[in-house]
């Protein structure tokens, strides 16, 4: 029977005190609590130490007192951007907790009101990296399919990027070598080719850090023109003769522009005045007057001048 009252009693105990403890701090009240600040968007250039990536800022709060115990316990993390909410004054940076305080109030969706932070300009240890602006080059191993050849050089939509970060790497590094494990495939008109500049040296902020290779090709096929050849300089009083007086061009062209070779675009010659002997096979001279032949070649190679006097 007494074991069964002392339990009573706790339990009475137990219940007046929650509902005490339920009264009391449902109510609002105005407390000064930690915010712990951190920051984003902090510029490649410079890095914050240790004791300045996270700011504890007293700030007031109007909050039951439930909200209050909670963020006694575990605090508040406030993410603010760096740019917007510090500023600099004779080569140091500062925050100040009442400047930004707009910030911090739209930073969270939260529960309670904010009053009012310290009006106190912290300053913010950080330190700051070299910079240099290097020339990008392409090193990627292309492998043509189906056809395609190149219209142009590939290139990059930068062809220079600003690196920042360990200062000895960045003076040794005077132009950024692009490279891939494997080749790229190039099967279609545009290939691109994303490349985070970041995945080459992780020590190493790069502005811009994303490049993008374009490859421009087009799909080749091939024509075949007969050409007569020409001889220049004929000698007076003797007979030459060329064997074949005519030779095949065959010759590369993007598909879309087949139709617009013509034999006229092509010349091919013999100069008499360089020719040493009476019997002799010569390579002729190829004039190509058409920029969309992309390359060619001759059959024969050669031509048999025979001279008769």
């Amino acid at each position: 029977m007494k074991y069964k009252r002392i339990i009573g009693f706790f339990l009475v105990v137990v219940v007046v005190a929650s509902l005490w403890f339920i009264s009391k701090y449902k109510d609002v009240y105005k407390e000064e609590v930690i915010f712990n600040i951190s920051f984003i968007n902090v510029p490649n250039s410079l890095t914050l130490d240790s004791s300045s990536k996270q700011l504890n800022t007293p700030v007031e709060i109007s909050a039951t007192g439930f909200t209050l115990i909670w963020e006694k316990i575990f605090g508040h993390q406030v993410k603010l951007d760096f740019k917007e909410n510090t500023f600099s004054r004779n080569d140091t940076l500062f925050f100040n907790p009442t400047r930004s305080i707009k910030k911090i109030k739209r930073s969270n969706t939260l529960s309670y009101e904010i009053l009012s932070a310290d009006n106190l300009d912290i300053p913010i240890q950080f330190k700051r990296f070299k910079s240099k602006k290097v020339p990008v080059v392409n090193k990627i191993d292309l492998d043509y399919t189906l056809n395609y050849l190149a219209v142009k050089k590939p290139y990059f939509q930068k062809d220079s990027v600003t690196i920042t970060g360990n200062d000895v790497k960045v003076d040794a590094l005077y132009e950024l070598v692009i490279t891939r494990d494997s080749k790229l495939t190039i099967k279609d008109t545009l290939t691109t080719l994303e490349i985070d500049l970041k995945k080459i040296d992780p020590e190493l902020n790069f502005e811009p850090q994303m490049l993008t290779l374009h490859v421009e090709a087009t799909q080749m096929t091939e024509g075949k023109i007969n050409i007569p050849v020409r001889l220049l300089n004929a000698p007076t009083g003797q007979q030459v003769k060329l064997i074949p007086d005519n030779v095949q061009i065959v010759y590369s062209t993007a598909v879309s522009n087949f139709d617009q070779i013509k034999a006229q675009d092509i010349s091919v010659s013999i100069n008499y005045d360089l020719i040493e002997e009476l019997n002799i096979a010569v390579i002729p001279a190829i004039e190509i007057r058409n920029d969309k032949i992309i390359s060619y070649r001759v059959n024969p190679k050669q031509v048999q001048v025979l001279t008769i006097k």
